[in-house]
């Protein structure tokens, strides 16, 4: 193993003499097995940062054996014990680069590539991310009997699977796991089926597997409404709260963190998840398949995740391919009020199992108090103590008096420091199951320039307080200039390009306060194939303007007569100089409840009232 450590020279500057970091050098040595002890002990060296470390070209291998250990609770993700190749734990100034496309980090079984917890300007740049068996089970499919409910496999890597009492499963280094949520992708279109939903086997029913030669495999037992056709590609990531283990980068109440021309090919969780952060950036941040694998799918989940961050957010000049999730969601969390102790005293539990361990708040935080049926405000106040008793039950007092809100009403309660601002811009999103871009913050955000196919929705606006307990009230929204490709082939409800859907019960809407501030949808491209593009539910005021809607044809509509823009219950509602004449002919603009609205321009949509039925929320 070569390792050439040296000091850069301090550099002077006006105000003094400031030192820079150590940097070590860790060269390819094909005698070396595993570089998790050699890391381990760099940065045992160097407790409180101020290090480079810096790969040469090559390969380099990290197993789970001998990498520090811990409990990690990772919002969105599988909480326990996690074995992670690189911990950074209360370091500033750290850099892990490598040489570019020339240097991989290889990751084997069950491992957290990289942690970090409560540290400051902490730099990834230059490397690919890698592990020596996809979390993903993969297997074209070569034939189907609907008379005997099967079908029939050639796994890509036929080695990884087994069959254990009669059930499919599939291994790696040092898991394995039983068949769970799958999904169809095109190999021709390396995307998700259109109306991909009719062929997932329903989980709750057991499939039985046997090899019957060839490297071949028959799944017995087949539910859906359709049977995957011959050529399709069928993808499996396990049973769900079992799939989201093993995320690749895990940031953790730290600022400064920069992802830089780095590449990651597969990861058994979310690619990246940050909490409570402070400034992250990612620039030229891919996530994808490695070329001439064959693979359909990177991440087991989203590609970046952000929950209850603050500063400002930054994706510029990314690429996002292939995941089983979103290419971004930014969110803060609700946490539901489940005791009344005294007046401003109260016990508080998680509505969803993957944010029980979440960080929720800290003496001096600002916590908002909402109404869960119709989102609204019910009062604010400061954090005065905190106790988390366990993992999903922590006991808070704020200088806020419950007691004058009816025990009828049920209360969920947000941070208001996560307000990050966010920018994206110049990124792609394709391949993926689910949505592009999920943005529920109160910061100021803006989208721009960027092109973005996915399965689901293009850009979601939510805020929920009785499902994924997502907080998120929008202050000021910009999406411009963008390009949106074929959306909404999939899910179980509609999928608008643009679709802003706060939860909130149907006899909660009309009267009060919208839940979404200004969302301004300006200058982009949208090429299509299903009725409706744009719903908007409870937005104060929503502006479509100068945008170019095009008819791609290149599916049969999946919700026919429904309105290509469809207004809920919001203050007002500006659609003025739009291109509608590429779009479908006889469309409507649906306005409900719209207390004050403009449209103009040439070729305008009629105006009626229409408003979509299907989604299972609202």
């Amino acid at each position: 193993m070569s390792i050439r450590k040296f000091i850069i020279l301090s550099a002077l500057i006006v105000s003094g003499c400031i030192s820079h970091p150590e940097t070590i050098a860790i060269d390819f040595d094909s005698g070396t097995e595993d570089y998790t002890p050699l890391v381990r002990k760099i940065l045992a060296e160097h407790p409180a940062g101020e290090v480079t470390i810096r790969f040469g070209a090559g390969t380099f291998d990290f197993y789970p054996e001998q990498a520090a250990g811990s409990y990690l609770c990772v919002s969105n993700n599988d909480n326990g014990y996690k074995r992670c190749a690189f911990l950074l734990e209360e370091m500033r100034r750290v850099r892990i680069e490598g040489a570019g496309e020339k240097t991989q980090l290889r990751f084997h079984g069950a491992i957290v590539p990289f942690r970090v917890a409560r540290c400051e300007q902490i730099v990834f740049e230059a490397f690919t991310i890698d592990c020596d068996a996809s979390f993903i089970f993969e297997g074209l499919v070569v034939g189907n009997d609907p008379r005997t409910h099967s079908i029939t496999l050639r796994p890509l890597d036929p080695e990884r699977f087994e069959i254990r009492s009669g059930e499919p499963w599939f291994t790696g280094y040092d898991w394995a796991s039983p068949f769970g949520e799958n999904i169809l992708f095109d190999p021709g279109t390396r995307s998700p089926y259109y109306q991909a939903e009719q062929y997932e086997h329903d989980q709750k029913k057991t499939l039985q597997a046997e090899w019957i030669g060839d490297s071949l495999v028959r799944l017995s037992g087949y539910s859906s409404r359709e049977l995957p056709p011959v050529g399709s590609v069928y993808t499996d990531k396990g049973p769900h709260s079992t799939n989201r283990r093993y995320p690749g980068f895990s940031f953790y109440k730290s600022a400064g963190v920069e992802v830089r021309n780095v590449t990651l090919h597969d990861s058994g969780g979310m690619a990246l998840i940050a909490e409570n952060c402070r400034d992250v950036v990612c620039s030229q941040y891919r996530v994808e398949v490695p070329p001439q694998s064959g693979r359909m799918v990177s991440a087991s989940a989203d590609a970046t995740h952000f929950v209850g961050c603050s500063g400002k957010i930054v994706l510029r000049a990314c690429r996002f391919e292939s995941m089983l999730d979103d290419a971004t969601n930014i969110h803060g969390v609700y946490m539901t009020v489940v005791d009344r102790f005294s007046g401003n005293r109260f016990g508080a539990s998680f509505g969803h199992f993957q944010q029980e361990g979440f960080d929720f708040a800290e003496q001096g935080d600002s916590l908002v108090f909402i109404d869960r049926a119709d989102l609204g405000v019910l009062g604010c106040g400061r954090v005065e103590e905190v106790n988390h008793v366990n993992e999903n039950y922590y006991i808070i007092r704020t200088g806020f008096d419950l007691s004058a809100i009816p025990d009828s009403v049920h209360i969920a309660v947000g941070n208001r420091a996560a307000d990050a601002d966010v920018e994206i811009s110049e990124c792609t999103v394709r391949y993926n199951r689910a949505r592009s871009f999920l943005l529920s913050t109160p910061g100021d955000v803006c989208v721009e320039n960027s092109d973005l196919s996915s399965m689901m929705a293009g850009i979601r606006i939510c805020g929920d307080a009785n499902y994924w307990f997502e907080s998120g009230r929008t202050r000021n929204v910009v999406i411009r200039n963008n390009r949106f490709g074929t959306m909404a082939t999939g899910g179980r409800s509609p999928q608008a390009v643009l679709q802003i859907d706060p939860v909130i019960s149907h006899d909660a809407r009309s009267g009060g306060t919208p839940y979404h501030g200004c969302i301004r949808f300006e200058g982009n491209l949208v090429e299509s194939f299903d009725n409706q593009l744009i719903y908007a539910l409870s937005v104060d005021s929503l502006v479509i303007s100068r945008n170019r809607f095009v008819d791609s044809r290149r599916f049969e509509p999946r919700f026919a007569g429904l309105s290509v823009i469809d207004a809920q219950h919001c203050r007002s509602v500006t659609v003025r100089n739009n291109d509608f004449s590429g779009w479908k002919e006889n469309s409507t603009i649906s306005l409900v409840d719209c207390s004050e609205h403009c449209l103009e321009g040439e070729e305008m949509s009629r105006m009626v009232e229409n408003p979509n039925p299907y989604f299972y929320e609202n």
